[in-house]
């Protein structure tokens, strides 16, 4: 099954959530959710973990993840940058936990309470919610850290990471497997193996689905199909019409005059 590339702007979001999403994806923010209602599977990194109602799960930057609700859920999802805890890089960069779920039993006692204050402020409007809602991480992560176990990024895990960093830092840029090979200097048939066997799509796909959700963010703006195809970084209009059509199921101007009646 194809996995989606996210690419997100936001250090911060916060969602009440009504039902997990099912699509295998990946980003290179981490995400966590705290279940209040129902159970879901989780799949991270291609192993499966049962999530239920009290439990709360992780994913560390540039893990492929997605869930499948064995009963309807609620909870809250937290997706943040890396970079909102420069004192944790490392930590972030180097090692994933040993086990992504923590057990109801083994959270504090006011574990909601702290999903809830992180939400109430975390969608506020204001500098000072905004330093509000990272505060309250920051502290639940140092909470949380102190339950877990983590484990260093195997070789093979460590190069992915550093692939679709690079991919999602410079895909608006000319990038061929030739010149991501000589940048990271990596053998260019090892990168593809990796693409198919981890990613399961082809080098080519995941650098036009970045390229592509980078145009839709534009389409619709004003700006001209011709200078959002260069822009995404596509070298010609006929390429970059094709692979939308592919992912999107519909031509650009289709997209943007979508978007300007939603």
């Amino acid at each position: 099954m194809p996995y989606e590339i996210e690419t997100r702007r936001k250090d911060l979001t916060v969602d009440a959530i009504y039902g997990l999403l099912p699509t295998p994806h990946i980003h290179s923010h981490l995400e966590m959710v705290f279940l209040t209602k129902g159970r879901s599977i989780v799949t991270s990194d291609q192993k499966e973990y049962c999530l239920k109602a009290g439990d709360c799960f992780l994913a560390f930057p540039n893990q492929i993840h997605f869930y499948h609700d064995s009963e309807p859920t609620e909870g809250y999802l937290l997706i943040f940058s890396e970079h909102l805890f420069p004192e944790l890089k490392e930590l972030f960069d180097t090692k994933v936990p040993c086990n992504p779920v923590l057990r109801n039993e083994q959270l504090p006692n006011d574990i909601l309470e702290w999903f809830h204050q992180i939400y109430t402020s975390g969608n506020r409007e204001s500098m000072q919610d905004k330093m509000i809602a990272k505060g309250n991480l920051l502290a639940l992560l140092g909470e949380l850290f102190l339950l877990m176990d983590f484990r260093e990024n195997t070789n093979e895990s460590d190069t992915v990471k550093r692939i679709i960093t690079y991919c999602i830092q410079n895909y608006t840029k000319p990038l061929t497997l030739d010149i991501l090979s000589k940048e990271l200097y990596l053998n260019k048939y090892y990168i593809s193996h990796l693409f198919q066997e981890r990613m399961q799509m082809s080098y080519r796909d995941f650098l036009n689905t970045l390229r592509i959700e980078h145009a839709c963010e534009i389409l619709g703006t004003g700006i001209s199909i011709t200078q959002v195809a260069y822009a995404s970084g596509f070298s010609s209009v006929r390429t970059f019409n094709r692979a939308f059509m592919k992912l999107k199921k519909m031509t650009p101007r289709e997209y943007a005059s979508s978007m300007r009646h939603t």
